[in-house]
């Protein structure tokens, strides 16, 4: 910034900048008149620096998030090997990996975040052996009706 102009933050380089030249033995007032900002500012940027070792600017204000970064993952990694569980299941496993309660609608929208929908598992019969094996027969007849849909292109229009 070489005028006092109205941007409310310094950017990363122009901060390491005021570090650089602090170093170098130049006073705060000197400083911030060669930068172009109030002394005030220098004083942040040096004392954030001693105390956290970065320029960078730390998270601001508003609501925490119910969960971390590493319990997102884990969130993500449980339903991507389990693709059967819906929200409540995950939820239920991740209170009793990590200890952290949430909202079936926050396991939704970390899911969301990365790509993953409609965690409703179908309800469906489990077939049985004998239902594998079926009869003959009936499997004459479904190949049958398949290649009619397919010569008519009803399977394309089914799936869309």
């Amino acid at each position: 910034m070489s005028t006092m102009s109205q941007q409310s933050h310094l950017t990363d380089s122009e901060s390491w900048r005021v570090v650089g030249r602090s170093e170098g033995g130049q006073t705060q007032a000197e400083v911030a008149q060669a930068i172009g900002v109030s002394q005030s500012v220098i004083s942040r940027i040096w004392n954030r620096f001693l105390k956290i070792g970065s320029v960078g600017r730390g998270p601001g204000q508003g609501r925490r998030r119910a969960t971390s970064p590493n319990e997102d993952h884990y969130l993500v990694l449980t339903a991507r090997r389990h693709r059967n569980m819906n929200a409540t299941l995950l939820q239920q496993h991740l209170r009793s990996a990590t200890g952290t309660t949430v909202s079936t609608q926050t396991i939704q929208n970390r899911l969301h975040g990365v790509g993953l929908y409609a965690r409703r598992p179908m309800v469906c019969v489990r077939l049985t052996s004998r239902h594998r094996l079926g009869n003959s027969r009936q499997w004459k007849y479904f190949e049958l009706f398949n290649e009619e849909l397919m010569r008519f292109n009803w399977i394309e229009k089914i799936q869309d």
